[in-house]
């Protein structure tokens, strides 16, 4: 990444964090995957018992109707799957990046993943655009949005998720709440260790969500913190330092070993 003020990383640094790049890219497209296919067969499977249960002459506009709203789903479930223009996991360059419909793309993609379909979102943006890594940057809002959703609290009636984004003098602070379950205090401590799971509320895998973030945030010189009470929700805060257009992410992996000391290659 071109940060000339960076600590150079260690070999074992540079491999976790772009194991955590690859991680995230595999799970996020597998899951997309799996999804679309669940999905575009219960579709079909509407729309054929809609031909069937009204053969000619009994054929009225309401089937049609049916069949069309079902299409109409299903075109939306595609748009909130797709790529924007410019994404490429492998090469995450600087451009400016409209944060509202980044947003409420990824939330809607996890509402459809956690099964929350009445959840909210509501957003505080001081600025609606960012000059930052796109891959990067929704990497870290899938899965603290996702987090947000997997512990909801359905006991207090509406699921609500919020993020704000604010302009600091070094870059950028987005902070992402929710009324969830939350985690007693000295646990949030914990969160952003690598395999930490909270039980018995968050017993449900492994929870790494949190983890890789922290990796994905550290590896562009930014910080994250957790605010968190046992059933009073968790507020994660996010500081991102700004890069100027253009600044791009290198292999880190691949920079950290073009930076290790010449090894000499005479017999000892």
């Amino acid at each position: 990444m071109y940060n000339p003020q960076a600590p150079a990383a260690s070999p074992l640094q540079a491999m976790m964090a772009y194991a955590a790049d690859l991680e995230l890219e595999v799970d996020r497209l597998r899951r997309r995957d799996q999804f679309l296919q669940q999905e575009a067969g219960k579709y079909l499977l509407r729309i054929d018992r809609a031909c069937h249960d009204h053969a000619p002459p009994a054929f009225t506009g309401a089937p049609l109707a049916a069949i069309a709203e079902d299409c109409r789903q299903f075109r939306a479930l595609l748009h909130d799957l797709s790529d924007s223009p410019g994404y490429h996991p492998a090469f995450d360059q600087v451009v400016d990046i409209a944060v509202r419909p980044l947003a409420e793309q990824v939330f809607r993609w996890q509402q459809r993943l956690s099964g929350v379909p009445g959840a909210v979102l509501r957003l505080d943006l001081e600025s609606e655009h960012m000059a930052w890594f796109p891959a990067r940057l929704r990497h870290i809002l899938d899965n603290l949005i996702s987090n947000s959703l997997r512990y909801c609290d359905a006991s207090k009636g509406e699921v609500r998720v919020g993020l704000s984004v604010k302009i600091r003098a070094p870059g950028y602070e987005l902070q992402l709440s929710d009324n969830g379950v939350g985690m007693p205090s000295l646990q949030s401590q914990s969160a952003l260790d690598l395999f930490y799971r909270a039980a018995p509320a968050r017993a449900a895998g492994l929870g790494v969500g949190l983890a890789v973030v922290k990796l994905l945030v550290e590896q562009c010189c930014g910080s994250i913190s957790i605010t968190s009470g046992d059933g009073h929700g968790t507020i994660v805060t996010v500081l991102l330092p700004r890069y100027e257009a253009g600044d791009h992410l290198d292999s880190p992996l691949s920079d950290a070993l073009d930076s290790r000391p010449a090894q000499s290659s005479a017999p000892g």
